[in-house]
């Protein structure tokens, strides 16, 4: 009789051990002190969630756990934002990154901070170059143009158009 006892009991341990709860209180003692909270500022929750994907492919985080684990971190704005949206968008981590980004920052931004971005007292070069580079990069990539050269050069010459003509007459002429 004791022996069935035993086997019991390590069966409901091992299905407490296994189950979702349990799993997300032990990834979430494990990201606790490694995961930093949402920047306030717009530009920089795209870097955020970059550096907190780097941690989850490195930790192994698993992707069903991802956008659960994560929301703790969020900033006042993000919270009231993922509030907001629809439960299907909260669920995965890629839905709710695609949502946080759009939410917080648009191409324009990224070129508006990318020309007027200046070198703080403290910072080096080699930072101002890191950040200048991640500007740049993230402004390429919002507006979808890839690595292809030629629709870069049209984006660059877009924008610089947008700002001596005025972007209302530009967004009706070219969509």
């Amino acid at each position: 009789m004791k022996w069935k006892e035993e086997m019991e009991l390590k069966m409901t341990e091992k299905a407490h051990r296994e189950s979702p709860a349990a799993k997300i209180k032990v990834w979430g003692d494990t990201l606790r002190n490694t995961v930093s909270r949402m920047p306030a500022e717009g530009i920089d929750v795209v870097s955020w969630f970059v550096s907190v994907e780097k941690l989850f492919q490195q930790l192994g985080v698993p992707a069903e756990l991802q956008s659960i684990l994560i929301r703790p971190y969020f900033s006042e704005m993000a919270k009231l934002l993922m509030s907001k949206c629809d439960t299907t968008q909260a669920a995965s981590y890629e839905s709710i990154k695609c949502f946080g980004s759009r939410s917080y920052t648009s191409p324009y931004l990224y070129f508006e901070k990318f020309n007027t971005r200046v070198r703080d007292k403290d910072q080096t070069f080699g930072q101002l170059s890191t950040r200048l580079m991640s500007l740049f990069d993230y402004c390429v990539q919002s507006r979808k143009v890839g690595h292809r050269c030629d629709k870069l050069v049209d984006l660059m010459v877009y924008d610089k158009i947008k700002t001596v003509v005025g972007t209302c007459f530009v967004t009706r002429c070219f969509p």
